[in-house]
């Protein structure tokens, strides 16, 4: 029997186990903040020590430890990465949840729970992927890693940047898989930057029947926000590859089916979103100071450097407004090579199931893969559909956990077998 049909033979038998652990992985709370995940980890060395597979802890937050599993194969060959998290979104108010959003209930297909989308169903699958391909270590050449991290919600800084700037003899490698949400009609080969920007305006403020006397805070940043808007209009100075691939048909439908329509314009412009406005503390007072947090996501083609003096552009024709930048030193938006052989191994074993082939594209949110790629090294995502993640009751497609399980499986087969 070859390892190609010993690999299918377990990933079909072993569907109730897998589902299984994925429920009772839902059922530890990861939330992130506060971000405590050693009850998951936990959870996952015990698997690890089952299946024989070798593990040590890197944990410079005793409360976020990572995971580093590797094994070797039979010779010499390409050494493989796969990359997942164990921390989650908050829950927030339980009371909107129609049920526990920690039970792992299982209802019309799916399990539901906290993080079950992003990305305990995808974290799941890596795991056993890795289980899998360690049972035909001795039929394999190469070196197969498992980096399970936490912190990826608040910034990675104690996770995955930790990781490859602390370990990197073990956790660079040739090529990285990572299952985060993308949706089955695409595979992402980059991501935008996360630039956040707070804004403060500060003015005398006083009683609202007196405006004269002082400008409203409120007022301002409303004027400030309407002008942040024009700064979606800065048009990309994109490589060629990443233009020709974004812009190609195929793929823009398949970032609009898998991201919701509109997704495939969003791809390669700066969206602004306001997210937090706090301002005034009573409705007959003029507001002395108005705070905006900004998240602005830059495409591959507009630097940081870009947006902020867009940004200081605009700030200067209001003295009473300062900005400061949140979050300083993320990278740049990033990517790989969308033509590289893993995408041929990921779409080529999706469309196998699917009958289409999945489209590579640009993410519009943030994963830990970016800080392979600021290292050189290719990493590609594909995982579940995103609708629902983070949200109320969100749940994800047991048949979707299957199919991205098994493609997965069977791209890190090809690319290791193919690296002999």
């Amino acid at each position: 029997m070859s390892a190609r049909e010993k690999l299918l033979g377990w990933l079909d038998a072993e569907r109730d186990r897998q589902v299984e652990f994925l429920r009772a992985f839902t059922r530890i709370d990861t939330c992130n903040p506060p971000g405590d995940t050693t009850e998951a980890a936990d959870f996952f060395r015990r698997f690890l020590d089952a299946e024989g597979l070798a593990h040590r802890t890197e944990a410079p937050q005793a409360s976020m430890p990572n995971l580093i599993s590797s094994f070797t194969g039979a010779k010499p060959g390409r050494h493989l990465i796969l990359n997942g998290h164990l921390d989650v979104f908050p829950i927030g108010d339980r009371s909107v949840w129609k049920g526990d959003p920690l039970s792992g209930e299982i209802l019309d297909g799916r399990v539901y729970g906290r993080g079950t989308v992003d990305m305990k169903c995808g974290t799941t699958a890596l795991l056993f992927v890795h289980s899998y391909l360690h049972r035909l270590k001795d039929e394999l050449p190469g070196k197969v890693t498992l980096t399970v991290v936490s912190d990826e919600e608040t910034g990675g800084k104690w996770g995955a940047d930790w990781l490859v700037n602390n370990c990197a003899d073990e956790v660079l490698g040739d090529c990285v898989l990572n299952t985060e949400p993308s949706g089955l009609h695409t595979v992402r080969f980059g991501e935008k930057s996360m630039l956040w920007v707070r804004f403060r305006v500060k003015v005398p403020g006083g009683h609202s029947a007196y405006p004269h006397t002082s400008p409203s805070a409120n007022k301002i940043a409303a004027s400030l926000i309407k002008e942040l808007e024009a700064i979606e209009r800065i048009e990309p100075d994109d490589p060629e590859v990443v233009r020709n691939t974004l812009t190609r048909t195929d793929v823009r439908t398949a970032a609009d089916k898998s991201l919701g329509v509109g997704a495939a314009d969003v791809v390669r412009r700066v969206s602004v979103n306001v997210g937090v406005m706090q301002g005034g503390v009573k409705v007959n007072m003029l507001p002395a100071e108005c705070v905006l947090d900004v998240d602005f996501r830059l495409p591959v083609g507009i630097t940081r450097k870009a947006v902020l003096d867009a940004i200081a552009g605009i700030v200067v024709r209001y003295p009473a407004i300062g900005f400061e930048e949140l979050l300083k030193g993320n990278p740049e938006a990033n990517w790989c090579d969308p033509t590289h052989e893993m995408v041929g191994h990921l779409t080529r074993n999706a469309a196998s199931a699917l009958g289409y082939e999945p489209k590579p594209i640009v993410s519009l949110g943030g994963t830990d893969t970016r800080f392979w790629r600021m290292k050189g090294v290719p990493a590609y995502v594909y995982g579940c559909s995103p609708a629902g993640m983070g949200g109320i009751d969100e749940a994800v497609s047991i048949a979707e956990f299957h199919h991205v399980l098994r493609t997965h499986a069977l791209a890190a087969l090809d690319y290791l077998v193919a690296g002999a």
